[in-house]
């Protein structure tokens, strides 16, 4: 069962990847001056963009190998025989399940430490290939994360001379002891990695008690960032979990609303989770329908986008707007599919 897992899973995976680079291609030659660019850059994107493909088409990919082995050992009475030898259509799907869980090791470990780096630099790329050149050069309310600082900032705007004018600034500075400082400016700017807070007033807490608040000089902080990040904020697929649960903590430190990023917390763990979803659920459908020729196959690639669609509402709608609980918004798409397979396999059996 295993070895007739292997083709179809890395054909069916690797086709729909190539799908989508083949996408982005054409995308990136209508949208940008190719003739400007160096070609290697377009081909540079397309590849920090593949893990992210991969983390949408490995449970694509197991859902067609575990449909087409599957379906094939039923239509060729290979899963007869397994029977009449004694054993059950549960036993056969365990090596089906173990080739899952494999997946689902795999499909984590890309969206926990390729994909992060990969979007990142696919963003960092795409922003000096002008993809992003004509984006806002103002915005407001800010949150940037320095390596002693987290820092609120009411504006951000870009001076002709290419300097960030910062006003309504509030600076809290990462607690090493009880004792916190918190500093707020009326304005301020930032430069080739030079963060100088003008008109500051400091205050110093202990626990919840003010120690002592007064007016300071100029703040001058040395600490280099993309000045990208002002204006468009790390998306969570730039982020691995560790990171992704310490924004959500600063986020709730300060009030503000983290369920979107708890969704996507949740989401990094379910997504990886399906390819182990659809090893149980898609072959019980392919020996339902093995005597249909490819019938199995289709369903379940309609299962897959079944349940993208479901992932989609769950994520976007449902958890987004309150309605579910984060975990349940990013699990229940997977909680759904098992129950349907365990009901099938039942009914089969």
């Amino acid at each position: 069962v295993l070895r007739e897992l292997g083709v179809p899973f890395l054909i069916g995976t690797f086709a729909v990847v190539l799908m989508f680079q083949a996408n982005m291609l054409i995308a990136l030659f209508k949208d940008l001056q190719v003739q400007s660019l160096p070609m290697s850059a377009v081909f540079q994107i397309v590849a920090y963009r593949t893990p992210g493909f991969l983390n949408m088409t490995l449970p694509v990919g197991m859902a067609l190998a575990a449909s087409l082995a599957i379906g094939r050992i039923s239509r060729e009475s290979e899963l007869t025989a397994m029977r009449a030898a004694g054993y059950s259509i549960r036993r056969v799907l365990v090596s089906v399940a173990a080739f899952g869980l494999l997946v689902s090791a795999a499909a984590f470990y890309n969206s926990e430490r390729l994909m992060p780096v990969a979007e990142q630099r696919a963003r960092k790329l795409e922003t000096q290939a002008a993809l992003v050149g004509s984006g806002p050069q103002f915005r407001s309310n800010v949150i940037v994360n320095l390596r002693n600082y987290v820092v609120a900032l009411g504006t951000v705007s870009t001076a002709p001379d290419g300097t960030i004018e910062l006003s309504d600034v509030l600076m809290v500075e990462r607690p090493r002891s009880r004792e916190i400082w918190l500093y707020t400016a009326k304005s301020g700017t930032y430069k080739d990695g030079v963060w100088t807070l003008r008109d500051t007033y400091w205050r110093q807490f202990s626990g919840p008690r003010l120690l002592q608040a007064r007016p300071g000089k100029d703040v001058v902080i040395n600490e280099r960032i993309s000045v990208q990040d002002f204006f468009t904020p790390p998306d969570p697929s730039e982020l691995n979990a560790r990171e992704l649960r310490e924004a959500i903590a600063r986020a709730k430190g300060i009030g503000a609303d983290t369920v979107q990023m708890e969704v996507a917390y949740h989401a990094k763990f379910a997504v990886p989770f399906a390819c182990l979803v659809f090893a149980l659920a898609a072959p019980v459908f392919a020996i339902w329908l093995a005597r249909s020729g490819f019938a199995g196959v289709l369903l379940s690639v309609v299962l897959v986008f079944l349940y993208y669609n479901a992932h989609i509402i769950s994520t976007q709608i449902l958890g987004r707007n309150g309605w579910l609980a984060p975990w349940w918004a990013a699990w229940l798409p997977n909680v759904l599919f098992v129950v349907a397979g365990f009901l099938a396999l039942r009914r089969l059996e």
